[in-house]
């Protein structure tokens, strides 16, 4: 049963996470296009079934048919009988409804287009309103209409179309249960502390008693009504009951148009207690399984009108027990429902007994029992807790606790406030947190720094760049992977680190381009998040998050706890790779961090959401540790994204707009095997801090220029008639790429010429490839002409199309 609850709560929490709110937010709009369908549909619904029992003519003609709005508009005969002037008005009203629903459907739409969760519901909570109200009307009308009508004479109606009242009520409880399971995970989620879950049974356990209390009580009620009545006792001559006739609630309804006004009038009261009643429980129900916050209050009205009722029913039966004398032809006509003549009662002596009046007693033992637990007020202050849980911006930060206190005296519903756990229970209506992830890293924070401690126990020593190069190259041909990178390939990563912020690995899969960024983030006891893009992501809160402005609850996505944690550690060098980045469209989703790379590194910061995110905890507020303004993220200077990127037809095209922002490296190859490693060496801790200072130090040693490089001005020459060039952005990024490349090696002329080609090609020549080149081979010839051996290989490679 434990493993069965949980799952249940498992699948709240995943209905009420903002990853589902796309799932979600269609599933109400499909409701919502149901009530109007059925709003719809009422149009040409049929209201009644009737036919002319007295007339040959218009019996062979209509037969048993339905009156419905097309033969109301078309056939003048059937606009002379009162049934079809009622069903006229029902035709007008359900018209309007339609209109109601209609409007509600619109604005849904848009809420939906605009991920405004909370103005979808309330049009879907309008929209069915009206539609149960007009269903719910339509259906009990014509079951109260068709008596009168058919007593007129003429034309004989049936009213026997309940369907659209079942599929309204339907949708009612379908609703209500998707509104529940949203709210039973948002509060799950709220919910941190022992307490906290121990004031989450209470409110389960008070909500369930009091709607069973309910339940209880509305069944023996109606049982009440529709069982035996009154049992009338024909007595004969010799004082010996003849015949026993039991009078019961379903008889009088079925016999009710062989009843005389006199008897109706008794069915019709109880026909309207039936439906008060009916539809109190059904309210109740419904707050129930949608956790509102006015199910007390309903369920609390439907147990006082049950009981009542119920005590009005016993009364009944007792009144005809007493006074029977003064009530014969009331009983008279309810006989005739039975096939008795009107003078039945003076042809016999009778007697008349009830037991009604114990159904009233059954109903007190629950109302008793009611009384003692009390699941009323303990729900009552209990759902004050978890309403302050979900909605953090109604909390007002200036209560004191004594003021909690008071206010227990008047929630808590006769013990005073003195109870202790009450007290703690309200205590907490004073807590909220809109951003229990962000609550969980602030609150790992002491351990951050004892990793941060044992990080410097093995501190890189006298850090260089070739040392470093080296290092890892060693680190990952002896690490448990056995991975093979040459110091050509780990320098060109590091040069690509110096250059900018954004990396992009390409080129066939499996060739080490995700281990890449792992491997070197381990060597240097550093962190590497791997953030797996998903096809589907069309915006950038598939990569941030979302906020619910129905549960006030800001839900960051893996992405974004990456840079918070960052945040949180700017002395350690993180990366956070996105796995696969051209499975969706790049723009798509990462648009707001290409425009930020073009900012100063202080000015890099992100506006999360629009409201600004507090963790109130007694009455106090308190701010993310990671936040600014309490929703902006500022880009910290240790993180580099790393994104890999496959070339195949499941994947997007790289546009100019990243590739000019980024370094790219490719992989082409599969790199050799590993067949001689030594035992896996130690992890060095190197500080963000040391390694920026390692490329400033790289910058300012080499100093090259581009304008002073003359293969480079040949190569332009050769890309001219392409119109491929550069601009100073990329001109910038050569510089700086060259200039930590070179500080890999021991300086010479060499290296500085493979570094200008390796930029070169990621940066400029590989634009070849959406270009059409006429004589690839004469264009190769003049780039080797040049030294850039490996452009004019590229070249060469170059796809016919």
């Amino acid at each position: 049963m434990k493993t069965f609850m949980e799952k249940i709560k498992a699948l709240c929490k995943k209905w009420s996470d903002e990853s589902t709110w796309r799932i979600r937010k269609w599933i109400f709009f499909g409701i919502l296009v149901a009530t109007v369908a059925l709003s719809f549909g009422l149009l040409f619904a049929d209201f009644f079934r009737y036919h002319y029992p007295t007339d040959t003519l218009l019996e062979e003609t209509f037969g048993l048919s339905a009156i419905q709005a097309p033969s109301l508009l078309a056939d003048p005969v059937l606009l002379e009988d009162g049934g079809a002037i009622v069903a006229l008005i029902l035709l007008i009203v359900c018209g309007i409804v339609f209109l109601i629903t209609a409007t509600a459907l619109v604005i849904g739409l848009y809420a939906c287009i605009s991920d405004k969760e909370k103005k979808l519901l309330s049009c879907v909570k309008v929209s069915l309103i009206a539609t149960t109200i007009i269903t719910v009307g339509f259906t009990i009308g014509s079951w109260l209409a068709v008596p009168i009508i058919n007593a007129a004479g003429g034309m004989v109606l049936k009213a026997d179309n309940a369907v659209p009242m079942i599929l309204a009520l339907v949708l009612d409880v379908l609703c209500a249960i998707c509104i529940g399971v949203l709210r039973l995970g948002a509060e799950d989620r709220a919910v941190k502390t022992d307490k906290e879950k121990r004031s989450v049974r209470l409110l389960t356990g008070a909500r369930l008693e009091l709607v069973l209390y309910a339940v209880a009580i509305t069944a023996l009620t109606i049982f009440a009504m529709l069982s035996n009545l009154i049992t009338v006792n024909l007595l004969s001559a010799s004082g010996n009951a003849n015949e026993i006739v039991h009078i019961t609630g379903i008889d009088l309804f079925k016999n009710r148009a062989n009843i005389r006004e006199s008897g109706q009038i008794v069915v019709y009261c109880i026909f309207a207690m039936l439906v008060i009643l009916s539809a109190l429980s059904f309210l109740s129900i419904l707050a129930y399984f949608s956790k509102s916050k006015l199910f007390y209050k309903i369920a609390l009205l439907n147990v006082v009108v049950g009981a009542s009722f119920c005590l009005l029913v016993g009364l009944f039966g007792k009144y005809y027990e007493i006074v029977q004398g003064l009530n014969k032809d009331v009983l008279a006509s309810m006989l005739e429902g039975y096939g008795y003549n009107d003078t039945i009662l003076d042809t016999f002596d009778y007697s008349v007994s009830s037991h009604a009046i114990y159904f009233f007693l059954g109903t007190l033992v629950f109302v008793g029992f009611m009384l003692v637990r009390r699941p009323y007020s303990k729900g009552l202050a209990t759902e004050a807790v978890l309403e302050k849980s979900l909605y953090p911006d109604k909390i007002q930060t200036d209560v004191s606790i004594q003021d909690v206190s008071k206010k227990a005296a008047l929630g808590m519903g006769g013990n005073g406030g003195g109870n202790s756990h009450d007290e703690s229970v309200l205590r907490q209506v004073y807590y909220a947190d809109p951003c229990p992830a962000f609550t969980e890293l602030d609150e790992k924070m002491p351990s951050f720094q004892t990793e941060l401690d044992a990080r410097k126990t093995a501190l890189f020593e006298n850090p260089t760049l070739p040392a470093l190069v080296q290092f890892v190259v060693q680190y990952a041909r002896d690490s448990r992977l056995h991975l093979s990178y040459t110091e050509e390939d780990i320098a060109t990563f590091v040069a690509g680190l110096g250059t900018t912020k954004l990396s992009i690995l390409q080129g066939m899969s499996g060739t080490g381009k995700t281990s890449l960024p792992k491997i070197f983030a381990e060597a240097l006891y550093s962190v590497c998040d791997l953030v797996e893009v998903e096809s589907s992501w069309r915006d950038k809160n598939e990569l941030l998050g979302y906020y619910n402005e129905f549960s006030k609850v800001y839900t960051p996505k893996k992405f974004t706890q990456a840079l918070y944690r960052a945040k949180l550690n700017p002395e350690v060098l993180t990366f956070i790779v996105l796995d696969e980045m051209n499975l969706s469209r790049i723009e798509y989703y990462f648009s707001d961090f290409l425009s930020l790379m073009e900012n100063e590194p202080d000015k890099r910061e992100l506006k999360l959401l629009n409201v600004g995110l507090y963790r109130v905890e007694e009455g106090e507020k308190y701010a993310y540790a990671g936040l600014t303004d309490g929703h902006t993220l500022k880009i910290p200077s240790n993180v580099w994204f790393i994104g890999t990127a496959n070339r195949d037809e499941s994947t997007f095209e790289i546009s100019d707009k990243v590739y000019d922002r980024a370094h790219t490296m490719n992989f082409n190859k599969r790199a050799k095997k590993v067949l001689y490693h030594n035992e896996p060496i130690t992890q060095r801790y190197l500080p963000v801090q040391t390694l920026e200072t390692l490329f400033e130090n790289a910058k300012a040693t080499v100093r090259f220029n581009v304008d002073s490089y003359p293969a480079i001005a040949q190569a332009e020459k050769l890309l001219a008639p392409y119109n491929i060039s550069f601009g100073n952005r990329i001109a910038m990024q050569m510089e700086s790429f060259v200039n930590v490349y070179c500080s890999c090696f021991a300086f010479n002329e060499s290296i500085v010429h493979t570094a200008v080609e390796k930029i070169l090609l990621s940066k400029v020549v590989s634009k070849l490839e959406l270009k059409s080149v006429a004589d690839k081979d004469a264009l190769a010839d003049e780039f080797e002409s040049i030294g850039f051996a490996e452009c004019a290989t590229f070249i060469r490679k170059l796809n016919e199309d």
